[in-house]
Formats: structure tokens, C-alpha cells, sequence
């Protein structure tokens, strides 16, 4: 990710639309799928950025796990502690040691994402689970996902194929940001027409991470609101992230 996108992350986390949703939607999949919750056990935050996700869940005491120095000096002034800076793919945890994973927006920016679930898989202990969520439909690349450092948008087959890879289990597998899909696809539309009409390129790929007036925001953030409602009961056909609750497959009996 560009340096400049976590001081952007870290000032927009805690009212933009986008963050404020994508929170609401994990919370709804997780309170209706775990009745362990609350105390779900050992949590870790894998790729867990400038930390909303472990202000928001706190009260499990999660660990945050995250590559980038700066990443974790933004969590570590929300007042976070339990950090640890580390490799995805070498992640520093014991064998069967973790109860739940959450990793949100982070696989794509691993290029190897088959060694990314076999991690998962080796430090989650048979039955634990894996919260993920990942940005959807290669066609709808852009500056956003470059600036991002990306390396790929998926559909739901390919991510069906690496959870399948690391022996995992969907237990929930759905589409989030529905109802704003198609104003978003209209969006990256016109921005590619207008950059071939102009023949204006993209040296300096940025997210689209735009301030907006406080009542399009709040509108934003209660239509986000409805679709974790339904999240609760629903499986969504359309948008521009995918989000999917797996497990971790038990071993055969007597193997």
C-alpha cells in the first residue's frame, strides 16, 4: 500500500462510509453464524492496517498482526498493544493455536494466496474459523486497486477454489456493498471513458477513498446498515466485495 493511503486509512476509519459498512456487514455475518460470541478464543487480525477492526472488537483481545511498521504505529495510537509485526505467509503462532482469523482486504495484496491459506490453516485449530472479505469482479480494476498494491480483484470461483486449496468450509459465502454495486460500476465506467477521451493516463494511482458531504456519508453508512440486516438471514447476489465465513475442516475420525 502507498505510504500515503494509511494516514488516509487512519483519518477516514472511524466515519467513512466504506469502513463504517464494511464493519457492520462483518459484525452481522459473525454475531448470526458463532453463537460462541462474545468469546470466540484466541483472535487474530491478520493485515489489520491502522486498526478499526481491533478498537471495534476489543473486547476479545485480539492480536493484530501487520507487515508494515507504519501500519501498526497507527493501531498503536488508537491504544492498541497486542501487536506483532510479521510475514502473512510465516505467521509467528504455534500449530492449531488460533480459534478465529480475520482477514479483511487482505488477501489480494498477497501474491501467493495458496500459501496465504495454508498458513491460515496451519495456525487455526481444526474447527476454527476464517473471516475474510475481498474485493470483487477483475473487470472493475482500476487506479484504486494499483494504489492499493493488489494483485488481483476475484470472482467468486477463484475464491471458492483457495478455500477449497486450504481444506476450508464456507459456512456463509456472499456478496457485500450490493445496493451501491451499480452506482460503482457506473463510476470506474466513467472514469475509463473519460481517461481515453482525454487521453489523460493514471501515473499516480490513488484509491477511491473521496470525502463526502456528512448527509451522502450518513446515507451511505444506513444503506450499508440495511444490507447487514439482511446479512443476518441472506445471502447477497451482487457487489463489490466478496465476504465468506469458513471453517477449518475437522480430521476424519481415527485419522
Amino acid at each position: 500500500m502507498n505510504i500515503e493511503e494509511y494516514e488516509k486509512m487512519y483519518v477516514l476509519e472511524n466515519s467513512y462510509w466504506w469502513f463504517q459498512g464494511r464493519l457492520c456487514m462483518i459484525e452481522a455475518i459473525l454475531e448470526s453464524c458463532l453463537p460462541e460470541l462474545p468469546r470466540p478464543g484466541r483472535v487474530l487480525d491478520v493485515g489489520c492496517g491502522t486498526g478499526l477492526m481491533l478498537k471495534r472488537f476489543a473486547h476479545w483481545k485480539p492480536i493484530g498482526a501487520d507487515f508494515s511498521h507504519l501500519a501498526l504505529k497507527y493501531s498503536g495510537e488508537r491504544g492498541i498493544e497486542n501487536l506483532v509485526r510479521a510475514d502473512v505467509v510465516h505467521l509467528p503462532f504455534k500449530d492449531n493455536s488460533l480459534d478465529l482469523i480475520l482477514a479483511l482486504d487482505m488477501m489480494e495484496h498477497v501474491e501467493r494466496d495458496d500459501l496465504l491459506i495454508e498458513e491460515f490453516n496451519r495456525v487455526l485449530r481444526p474447527g476454527g474459523f476464517l473471516m475474510a472479505t475481498v474485493p470483487a469482479h477483475p473487470n472493475l480494476w482500476s487506479g484504486h486497486d494499483i494504489a492499493l498494491h493488489h494483485f488481483r480483484r476475484y470472482t467468486a470461483e477463484s475464491l471458492r477454489k483457495v478455500l477449497r486449496h486450504g481444506k476450508f468450509k464456507p459456512l456463509r459465502f456472499t456478496y457485500g456493498i450490493c445496493f451501491l454495486h451499480p452506482v460503482i460500476v457506473l463510476f470506474r465506467l466513467l472514469q475509463r471513458l473519460w481517461q481515453r477521451s482525454t487521453g489523460v493516463g493514471n501515473p499516480q494511482p490513488r484509491t477511491h477513498l473521496i470525502p463526502l458531504p456528512k448527509p451522502i456519508n450518513a446515507l451511505l453508512i444506513a444503506i450499508l446498515h440495511f444490507e447487514a440486516f439482511l446479512l443476518r438471514r441472506f445471502d447477497l447476489p451482487m457487489g463489490t466485495s466478496l465476504v465468506v465465513l469458513a471453517q477449518k475442516k475437522q480430521p476424519l475420525a481415527g485419522k
